[in-house]
C-alpha cells in the first residue's frame, strides 16, 4: 500500500512515515501543500494523510484541488489538532473521508487507512443540485432554470467555498485564504469576483443566490 503524506512537522513526519513503513507501506513525504500536489500528480496512490496547518496551502484546500481540480478520488485522512464540530465539517465538505484529532496512536491511523482503502475509491460525482442550480464540477459550469452558465474557475470555487457551507455566512479572510492562500492580491479583486459570480447566477426575474452579510461576508441561499 503507497501512502503520500503531507506533514511540516519533520519529526512527527519520520515518526509516522517509520510506523507505516514497518507495517508494510511505502510512504512519500511532502512539507507543503504544493509540493504534495505536485507528487500527487505524478505517481498514484492508495490514500493520502493531510495534516490540516501547514504553511501556504493547507491540508483543507489540498484536498479540495485534489478532488474539484486534478479529479483525484484517493481516500484522504485529514490529521489535526483542532477538535471542533465545525471543523470537522470544513474537512469533510472539502471532500475528506476521515479526520483523526491529535495526539492519537499509531494503530488507529493503521487501522483507519486500511478500512478507507478496503472500501475503494470514492466514486465519481460530476454534478451537485442546490434548489434550482445544478453545479457541474467536472466542465466547471453551472446551469439554473435550463439556462447555462459558464463559470471561470475562480468563481466556480468561490461558489463551492460557499455551497459547502450554507446557510453559514463565510467571511472575506477565509474566502480570501482559500482560494489566494497566504498571497492575497493587494488590491480587492474578491468583492468583483462576488459580483459577477452573482449576476451570472441570478437572471432577471430570478431570486440572488449570494447574499452579502454587512460586516461579515458572504452565504449562499438557495
Amino acid at each position: 500500500m503507497r501512502v503520500l503524506l503531507l506533514e511540516d512537522n519533520p519529526a512527527l513526519a519520520g515518526t509516522l512515515s517509520d510506523y507505516l513503513e514497518v507495517q508494510g507501506c511505502e510512504v512519500d513525504l511532502a512539507f507543503h501543500g504544493q509540493a504534495f500536489l505536485d507528487i500527487a500528480q505524478a505517481a498514484t496512490f492508495d490514500a493520502y494523510i493531510l495534516d490540516v496547518a501547514v504553511p501556504g496551502i493547507d491540508g483543507l484546500q489540498v484536498c479540495e484541488r485534489l478532488r474539484s481540480g486534478h479529479r483525484d478520488d484517493t481516500p484522504v485522512i485529514f490529521l489535526t489538532a483542532r477538535d471542533t464540530l465545525e471543523d470537522k465539517k470544513a474537512g469533510f465538505a472539502r471532500g475528506g473521508d476521515d479526520y483523526l484529532v491529535k495526539p492519537f496512536e499509531m494503530e488507529e491511523l493503521l487501522c483507519r487507512i486500511q478500512a478507507l482503502t478496503a472500501r475503494g475509491r470514492r466514486p465519481q460525482v460530476s454534478t451537485q443540485m442546490i434548489g434550482d442550480l445544478v453545479i457541474d464540477h467536472g466542465a466547471g459550469t453551472a446551469a439554473r432554470n435550463g439556462r447555462r452558465i459558464k463559470l471561470h474557475e475562480l468563481q466556480l470555487r468561490v461558489l463551492k467555498i460557499l455551497v459547502a457551507r450554507a446557510p453559514d455566512v463565510v467571511d472575506r479572510s477565509l474566502l480570501e485564504k482559500e482560494i489566494w492562500g497566504e498571497d492575497v492580491p493587494d488590491s480587492d479583486p474578491l468583492r468583483t469576483h462576488i459580483y459577477r459570480l452573482r449576476s451570472a447566477l441570478s437572471a432577471p426575474g430570478e431570486k440572488p443566490l449570494i447574499e452579502t452579510v454587512h460586516g461579515k461576508g458572504w452565504r449562499f441561499v438557495p
